[in-house]
């Protein structure tokens, strides 16, 4: 039986449908304002072998996290694709952390659209990302 894990009042977890993204989880979200911050509790399964999460999940949650606020903003009938993805690791993440993402969208009309965002544990920073996105016609039914 799966322990339950300890969020932040307000999270939700998120239903992933992408058979890669579904394999990071359980990840969580809440909206504050107009914005939807996600976020983690760290599990060994996301740790490298250095025992700090692996870039490459906090590299997802950057892109999941800019990617999900692009989509929210453009409607149901389009769909959003990472055109470039660009992150700097500031620190690291342990077992147990709480890593929680807010993105900041600085482009969002038009088919192209850009966003910034960080991740942190609690006041320390964790990593900054930026992104561009493509927005195009769904081709889900």
């Amino acid at each position: 039986m799966s322990q339950a894990v300890e969020v932040p009042e307000g999270y939700v977890p998120i239903i992933m449908v992408e058979a890669f993204t579904s394999r990071i989880g359980p990840i969580y979200s809440r909206q504050t304002g107009e914005n939807i911050q996600i976020g983690f509790r760290v599990e060994k399964s996301h740790l490298n072998i250095e025992e700090v999460v692996h870039g490459g999940m906090l590299a997802t949650v950057a892109d999941q996290a800019i990617g999900i606020n692009i989509a929210h903003g453009t409607g149901s009938e389009y769909d959003v694709l990472t055109m470039h993805l660009s992150v700097d690791y500031i620190g690291p993440a342990y077992l147990g952390d709480w890593v929680e993402a807010t993105a900041k969208l600085t482009k969002q009309g038009g088919k192209i659209r850009f966003g910034n965002c960080e991740l942190r544990v609690e006041d320390r920073l964790v990593l900054t990302g930026s992104a561009i996105f493509v927005a195009r016609q769904t081709k889900r039914k």
